[in-house]
């Protein structure tokens, strides 16, 4: 019963700006935006970890919530996805049709054949797209905090829109965190799930697939960093993120421009919030995460996957080699 009113909860805060009518008809001209932060990634790479970490900051609002809410929904593209435009949502709303993947495309739009469908550039710029962005991390602000608040958001898909994402907000100097797991263990974890590739039959496809995503969506980021050097794009490892936790989150404070708290990092006395998706995720932290899938990875499946990520994987320090098992 407890976990039926848990959920309930958790799809009423994540729902219930359809019944606020102030997003409407308000427009919060004296709100001014400050240093947007966009975290980057794929799913499963860590993100809700990371992004929970700097929900618990004061100063952070997002689109459910702030602070007393720091483990609720905080995916722009999913939650406001049915009053946004393709080029801020994809994953759940507004999908394209595909011969295979035709429910949400967690994990499928960022592989060769749809990745051209969903990479946004600057070149996409549109004003009333932008408009409605601004409308948006405004209305949070006023909404879950003040005109002082930091808006923070994980929407994955803006990994493979992030020059996109820098050409709406801009002036407003946004922050982005990209976020990568080692694909050898990322990518065969990935795989095996029933998600998109529940159609898929053959492992060995369904490795193909996963591992075009993370090079794909790993690529954009690169390549828009490259393009564009404007962009003030941090790159941390989820893995280092895990070993040394308070380090790697000072860095990622530094960066963002946010003064670091303790209290920001996991601990045995915090509890997750009711109205949570995911309980888990926080305490105790996993440093062999990974462990895992590379104990149960072949060498034939590293052997696919080096083939697709291997070049990406080792610009940032994941080695094929490091993976491989003897005899």
């Amino acid at each position: 019963m407890k976990e039926k009113l848990n959920y309930l909860y958790y799809l009423f805060k994540r729902n219930n700006w359809m019944l606020d009518p102030r997003l409407l008809f308000m427009r919060f001209k004296s709100y001014q935006i400050n240093k947007p932060i966009f975290l980057l990634g794929n799913q499963g790479g860590g993100l809700t970890l990371l992004s929970r970490m700097l929900r618990r900051h004061n100063d952070i609002i997002n689109c459910t919530g702030n602070k007393s809410y720091w483990t609720g929904a905080d995916e722009l593209h999913a939650v406001y996805g049915p009053i946004l435009p393709f080029n801020l949502t994809g994953i759940i709303y507004k999908l394209p049709q595909h011969p295979i993947f035709n429910t949400q495309r967690s994990w499928s739009y960022a592989i060769d054949d749809s990745i051209d469908i969903y990479r946004k550039t600057e070149k996409d710029f549109n004003i009333e797209e932008k408009k409605k962005l601004e409308h948006l991390i405004k209305y949070f602000m006023y909404r879950f905090g003040n005109k002082n608040s930091r808006y923070i958001d994980k929407s994955q898909i803006y990994t493979v829109r992030m020059s996109y994402i820098h050409s709406l907000l801009k002036e407003y100097n946004p922050k982005f965190v990209l976020l990568t797991r080692n694909p050898y263990a990322e990518v065969f974890r990935s795989a095996k799930g029933p998600l998109p590739y529940i159609e898929i039959s053959s492992r060995k496809e369904k490795l193909k697939y996963a591992a075009q995503h993370w090079n794909n969506s790993i690529n954009a980021v690169l390549e828009d960093k490259k393009n564009n050097p404007e962009i003030d794009i941090l790159i941390i490892r989820f893995e280092d993120l895990l070993q040394d936790p308070e380090a790697n989150l000072r860095k990622i404070c530094k960066h963002v421009e946010l003064e670091f708290d303790e209290d920001m990092l996991p601990k045995p006395e915090h509890t997750v919030s009711f109205g949570s998706r995911i309980t888990g995720r926080w305490y105790p932290l996993m440093p062999d995460i990974n462990k895992k899938y590379i104990g149960n990875i072949s060498n034939e499946d590293i052997d696919i996957i080096h083939a697709i990520c291997g070049d990406t994987a080792e610009k940032l320090g994941y080695f094929a080699t490091e993976m491989r098992k003897e005899g």
